[in-house]
């Protein structure tokens, strides 16, 4: 992977710490979840979606932790097998994301993430290709 690409794997991990880490930060993670879910307010009253149900506040903070470390690995070393890995999980987040915004009704505003997932992949994809 060129300079180029290993600096665009890591603009794309700093802006995914960034979406993650508040999701690591008890009572910070469960509105900023709501944040998210409501489309950034674009999409409904965030606080509509408040409380959230405790199985919700788990898997909030737990995937805030794995989110951050995720993506803080790959800010400090934007290694090409990290890329590639990445790239995988982001399409299979994107399959998930649409089958649950088709199949089960979950919120209109996982629409943008199903975009920016498969965006993150076609950056990875594009960084890798530049070896």
């Amino acid at each position: 992977m060129t300079g180029r690409g290993r600096q665009a794997v890591r603009a794309v991990a700093i802006l995914d710490l960034a979406m993650t880490l508040p999701l690591a930060v008890p009572v910070l993670g469960e509105r900023w979840l709501a944040l998210l879910l409501s489309g950034f307010g674009l999409l409904g009253d965030a606080s509509a979606l408040l409380p959230l149900s405790m199985a919700a506040v788990v898997g909030c903070h737990l995937s805030g932790v794995l989110g951050a470390l995720w993506n803080g690995i790959r800010v400090w070393r934007p290694e090409p097998w990290l890329a590639a890995t990445d790239a995988v999980g982001r399409i299979v987040v994107a399959v998930l994301l649409l089958y649950l915004l088709l199949g089960r009704g979950a919120p209109p505003a996982l629409a943008i993430f199903v975009a920016t997932e498969l965006v993150g992949a076609a950056i990875a994809g594009a960084a890798l290709r530049r070896r």
